[in-house]
């Protein structure tokens, strides 16, 4: 009987022991379901003996398991700030970040072409650890050990906008990441020129003389692609042209400097043409006060080009919504950053025409982006990431 009784006092004392360390550890953890001490129990490293976890992260990190909702960092290196599209590419990437309500995005880019300068505040930027990186490489070949390090520190989460990963057609295929953001800006100087020729019932006989101003003197890249369409467009519906081609500088000021120079020892120029935003606002301008009478066709969009075009001064713009090609170059490193897989290839985010006839959607692009852009941000994102073209039709 003793040792009955005894055996079951040491039970009791035990149950009782067992009680009170169960309280303490609950009286001790106050209820806060708080992760950020570092510490986990046996149990939760454990799972209860599962590996639940573990197999999600494995997961995630293939592409498999999205967070929704999660909060996350991205950056965004751009080139050319200084000038409207780089700001309209800008504002893009800040309205989706903020649709989103839960990312940091940083955004960074310097004002002119300086590829030094942008290349080390995206390294600045890798520094602070983004969850998923967008670059333009402008040029590429100068970007080529910096592009490198951002697909080796946050790879795959990385794509390019504005700019291709590499420069000609036949390089990218060697370049570090495979997914651009953009337009094929060949094709759209090449249609820009091509309505230019329809709208102004230009005949194929046509011998008058065409001014080409490229804003940057590179032979390869996005400005001499343009350059590149402007000509064949003209080959094509022109080829009788007296065809002159010139730097007309990058900074707007210098850039109205040269259309100067150059107009005045061109006077009677049938038609004046640029590959940059700056060109067309140094046109419209010199074109207004100047009484020039040139048929002019401007690239990308400017605050003078749906006046321009209401008043006659502007034949035809090719106008690249810089904005939705920023909204989505952010949506989808977001989305990237959640578990999403980025797809390779080129995202093609569109170029409209607008003459006298459809000016009035360029207001609405102007002033309500989010709602002109609305039906192509449905179907760009209609299954989740975007599809995606070969990226050789970038080019």
């Amino acid at each position: 009987m003793t040792k009955f009784k005894s055996n079951k006092g040491l039970t009791a004392l035990a149950i009782m022991l067992a009680l009170l360390l169960a309280f303490g550890v609950a009286a001790c953890g106050g209820g806060s379901s708080s992760s950020s001490s570092g510490e986990t129990t046996e149990a939760e490293e454990t799972n209860e003996g599962g590996t639940a976890p573990a197999a999600a992260e494995e997961e995630a990190e293939g592409g498999g398991e999205v967070e929704a909702g999660k909060h996350v960092s991205i950056a965004m290196e751009e080139i050319l700030t200084g000038v409207s599209f780089g700001q309209e590419l800008k504002e893009g990437a800040e309205a989706y970040a903020a649709e989103d309500g839960n990312v940091s995005l940083e955004i960074n880019g310097p004002p002119s072409t300086e590829p030094e300068v942008a290349q080390k505040q995206a390294t600045d930027m890798l520094a602070k650890k983004p969850e998923a990186f967008g670059f333009a490489p402008f040029p590429p070949e100068l970007w080529t050990r910096t592009a490198a390090t951002i697909n080796e520190q946050v790879g795959p989460n990385v794509l390019t906008f504005n700019e291709r990963p590499a420069s000609e057609k036949d390089q990218v295929s060697a370049a570090p990441n495979q997914t651009f953001v953009g337009v094929n800006d060949r094709e759209g100087a090449k249609l820009m020129l091509e309505k230019l020729i329809e709208v102004e019932k230009l005949p194929k006989s046509f011998t008058g003389e065409v001014i080409l101003g490229q804003c940057v003197a590179q032979e390869s890249g996005v400005l001499a692609q343009r350059t590149e369409g402007f000509e064949e467009a003209l080959s094509a519906g022109l080829p009788n042209a007296n065809v002159i081609k010139f730097n007309s500088e990058v900074e707007p000021q210098a850039n109205t400097e040269a259309w100067t120079t150059e107009l005045a020892a061109h006077p009677h120029v049938d038609i004046a043409t640029g590959t940059c935003n700056q060109d067309g606002e140094s046109l419209i301008k010199l074109k207004k006060e100047k009484g020039y009478k040139y048929m002019l066709g401007t690239m990308e969009l400017v605050p003078l080009t749906r006046g321009g075009i209401e008043e006659g001064l502007v034949s035809v713009n090719g106008g690249l919504s810089w904005w939705l090609e920023g909204y989505t170059a952010a949506r989808m490193l977001t989305e990237a950053a959640r578990g999403a897989e980025i797809p390779e290839g080129f995202v093609d985010v569109g170029l409209q025409l607008f003459t006298k006839a459809n000016v009035s959607a360029l207001k609405e692009m102007e002033t309500e982006p989010a709602k002109f852009n609305e039906a192509a941000i449905e179907e760009l994102f209609k299954n989740g990431m975007p599809e995606t073209k070969p990226i050789e039709e970038a080019f």
